[in-house]
């Protein structure tokens, strides 16, 4: 794999390094070019190429379909996540479900659940940032809601364990917002029945585009009622599609769409497997060269529960400092957070490294 070629795809490495994908994602160039070429063509044809970009977005459709062994039918793009839970919470508002999640996950997964009045159980994570999946199993709720990789300890849960302790009728959704990109996930083989992920970061969208995933059971089993969608009606259903389509409101977000195809096309042409080795190789390195120069990291768990965001000893003031040599991480309150993808390298890590030391001196 040519990974200096891709590297250059992103600008933020012409001057910089960037480690802050946990954040924000970079966009690649082909991106940019992608979004000129989509205005040229508003501006010069409108309503017609509008038409011609409705048709793709159903290819898109599959593309993101294919990347979570999912099928079309089951897949919705809504602008964030904060929208496709409130959806869902409004669609599953009178089956009395319990939810159960850990204490300090993203307010996007769990806030919507306790704004519309569902009842919310919550399992702590010890001072290490692990968790047990035991006790998640004793919430004996309805709903499990949990992130594939926790936001602010870098904690990632193993999958097949969470399908372990999942009972039969029960729900489970996965917020795979920081992960997705960065590791190939099954929605079928690991037994996941909605998943969402905003897709602004690993994924190299930008922002605007959330991939909602609903099983089709739980699309047949449960109606909406959000309104309204001509293209819809124009296909002979009363307001609303009955497939995860019914999601996506109003007029559709074609840019959105494009630019999701295209972080798509790019993962897929490196493949997952090759981008989860080269993320691995590049943590095993960062972890190797934090050990060699003393520098701590805040939390410390099971090498198979360790994602590709780290959280290392520092505060504000040493994300200050790192902008000041053009490196760019983000403090997150415990720490600093660090997050490698599989456009960085070993010289970013041996630059932020060698920063760190002089901050810490």
């Amino acid at each position: 794999m040519n990974w200096k070629e891709i590297r250059s795809q992103f600008r933020a490495f012409d001057s910089g390094v960037y480690v802050n994908t946990a954040a924000t994602g970079l966009v690649p160039v082909s991106t940019v070019n992608l979004m000129k070429q989509m205005y040229e063509e508003h501006s010069k044809r409108g309503a017609a190429i509008a038409e011609e970009w409705a048709v793709e977005m159903e290819n898109i459709r599959k593309k993101i379909a294919d990347l979570i062994h999912a099928d079309e039918y089951e897949i919705a793009i809504v602008p964030n996540m904060s929208i496709g839970m409130n959806w869902l919470a409004m669609m599953l508002k009178n089956t009395g479900y319990t939810v159960g999640c850990v204490e300090g996950d993203f307010p996007s997964l769990i806030s919507p659940w306790e704004v519309h009045d569902y009842k919310v159980k919550k399992i702590n994570a010890d001072k290490n940032g692990a968790f047990s999946y035991a006790s998640l199993k004793k919430l004996k709720t309805e709903i499990l809601a949990v992130s594939h990789v926790q936001w602010h300890t870098g904690y990632k849960i193993d999958l097949s364990e969470l399908k372990k302790i999942k009972s039969k009728n029960q729900l489970l959704i996965l917020d795979a917002t920081q992960s997705l990109g960065t590791c190939e996930i099954d929605v079928k083989k690991q037994d996941v029945d909605i998943m969402m992920a905003s897709c602004y970061k690993w994924m190299m969208a930008g922002f605007g585009a959330c991939i909602m995933y609903v099983k089709k059971e739980i699309l047949q089993k449960f109606d909406s009622y959000y309104c309204w969608q001509y293209r819809a009606v124009a296909a002979g259903h009363e307001n609303y599609f009955p497939s995860a389509r019914r999601f996506e409101i109003g007029h559709e977000r074609h840019d959105s769409f494009y630019r999701l195809g295209n972080g798509i096309d790019l993962i897929q042409e490196i493949g997952i497997k090759k981008i989860e080795k080269r993320v691995e190789g590049l943590k095993k390195y960062f972890y190797q060269k934090l050990k060699e120069n003393n520098i701590k990291t805040v939390f410390n768990y099971d090498k198979k529960n360790r994602s590709q965001i780290v959280i290392v000893e520092g505060g504000f003031n040493t994300q200050l400092a790192l902008e000041k040599k053009n490196i760019y991480t983000s403090f997150r309150g415990t720490g600093l957070r660090i997050s490698l993808h599989f456009y960085n390298n070993k010289k970013d890590i041996d630059r932020l490294i060698k920063a760190l030391k002089k901050i810490k001196k």
